[in-house]
């Protein structure tokens, strides 16, 4: 398939695409929740496969080209904890218990993966507090196998997390929110590339004491999944999901600012791109308070991460997607839509 075939705009309308898959139809309404055409299956099915083969299962081809598609069962709230509206505050919460566990996840269409999770989710929590807040971490390592919780910044190398928690043990972290900007957390026990590919990564938003401009704020966070462990990605996800921001994308009022915290959490591939169409936007290396650059696209290594911000001029639909065309071919589009 040629790259420009992949990102050319996708054709509305209905049609047919073989035995058994049919296209919703495009919904006019910018506030429900299936707004972008996305395939689907035709005939009911029993449920996900233990692992899937990704070639099938969730790889439909469509008139935009092939892309995989996120599970026939989630919903749009899925996408809420990584969402922070413009009158959000933060609460005085200092103390946390983070759980590690293996769970099932499902994240594509048809194909679910035996993950290792921080509190049943991957990514893990998203944390949020103010530049100098002290916070505690009591982590439970509820698996058979060693792990640990390392945070990114600044602090005291007691509570580094680079030394794996024995299985069924637990240990406490004493984490200072220090610098300002997006601090990733992750597992740091070899080997860090299994580890943190099937799950064990998040991250820590560090706000300047002195308060942004309003905005609407999307944590997104890039990572791969090796599905038969070989050390090389399948799939490419935002927040977990592959194509989750296609059928449902990230939807702001035009003239509004808008506000995306980027990390690349991505293994076995070195670098990662982030491309909007259509609006350039301003670079904050590390989610700092500095705008180092204004482009349409910004690269990251592993676990670099950015904040951008832009504000809509016009109604419609933006793109967004890795600038390395297999990612985005395997899970990593989406859409902002201006309403």
């Amino acid at each position: 398939m040629k790259r420009k075939d992949f990102l050319g705009w996708l054709g509305l309308g209905s049609a047919f695409f073989g035995t058994g898959y049919w296209f919703s139809r495009q919904n006019k309404n910018p506030n429900s929740e299936e707004i972008c055409v996305t395939p689907v299956r035709s005939q009911s099915y029993s449920g996900l496969s233990p692992v899937g083969n990704p070639e099938t299962s969730a790889f439909l081809h469509n008139s935009y080209g092939g892309m995989y598609h996120a599970p026939m069962t989630i919903r749009e709230s899925y996408g809420d904890r990584f969402y922070f509206p413009p009158d959000w505050q933060s609460d005085e919460t200092k103390n946390f218990k983070v759980s590690l566990y293996p769970m099932n996840l499902s994240i594509a269409n048809n194909i679910t993966y035996p993950a290792w999770t921080y509190d049943g989710l991957a990514p893990g929590p998203i944390f949020r507090k103010k530049e100098g807040d002290i916070l505690n971490f009591h982590f439970e390592n509820k698996s058979s196998d060693p792990h640990s919780l390392h945070f990114h910044g600044n602090h005291d190398p007691a509570f580094d997390g680079w030394t794996g928690v024995p299985p069924f043990g637990n240990i406490d972290y004493t984490i200072e929110c220090d610098p300002v900007g997006i601090l990733p957390y992750h597992c740091h026990v070899p080997p860090l590339a299994q580890h943190i590919s099937k799950g064990l990564y998040g991250c820590l938003l560090v706000d300047p004491i002195r308060k942004r401009k309003k905005a609407h704020e999307y944590v997104l966070i890039l990572s791969g999944w090796d599905l038969e462990g070989k050390g090389k990605n399948d799939l490419y996800t935002w927040n977990g999901i592959a194509g989750f921001y296609d059928r449902y994308p990230i939807k702001v009022p035009v003239g509004e600012t808008v506000r995306f915290y980027i990390v690349n959490m991505v293994e076995y591939d070195p670098i990662m791109t982030f491309h909007l169409h259509s609006k350039t936007f301003d670079i904050y290396r590390s989610g700092g308070e500095f705008v180092s650059d204004h482009s349409d696209v910004v690269s990251l290594g592993q676990t670099e991460r950015v904040m951008i911000e832009f504000t809509l001029k016009k109604r419609g639909r933006y793109m967004f997607h890795p600038h390395q065309s297999y990612m985005a071919e395997r899970g990593a589009m989406g859409w902002v839509v201006g309403i």
